[in-house]
């Protein structure tokens, strides 16, 4: 008698529902796989990234040794011209000609790492989005 009690009818209608209606479960093996593929991209990019900013990081430290070799030259060659102002004015000119072609060059050549590294980052990402897709609409990637 106390099962009669304590069972509900209309309960136990709801929760057989979804087992007379053979409604599939969730892959849980398939979205752990996705998950870990997410994850191994993400890991990717940010290593490519790494890798840019490391590179980004060495072309600047160069820059600023070439700089700083630069203002020591043009430091001796001020000291060994002596007095004579035209030769100072003339080193100054020099100086600065090379130090504007010197900075936009690096910054050409920083702004070309970064926009290759972010390229490379976004085309392991896209990559893997467009694998996500193919595997949601069940096609496979030819």
């Amino acid at each position: 008698m106390a099962d009669k009690k304590d069972s509900n009818p209309f309960m136990d209608m709801f929760q057989n529902f979804g087992s007379s209606m053979n409604i599939p479960g969730p892959d849980l093996n398939g979205l752990m796989e996705a998950h870990q593929k997410n994850l191994q991209a993400i890991q990717a990019a940010a290593q490519v990234g790494s890798k840019a900013s490391q590179e980004l990081m060495n072309k600047q430290r160069a820059a600023l040794e070439a700089a700083l070799a630069d203002i020591a030259d043009a430091v001796q060659e001020a000291q060994a011209s002596g007095a004579d102002p035209s030769a100072m004015m003339t080193n100054q000119m020099e100086m600065a000609k090379r130090s504007w072609e010197t900075t936009v060059q690096n910054a050409t050549e920083m702004s070309q790492v970064v926009q290759q590294g972010s390229t490379d980052a976004f085309e392991i990402l896209r990559e893997r989005v467009m694998e996500s897709i193919s595997d949601m609409t069940g096609q496979k990637k030819s």
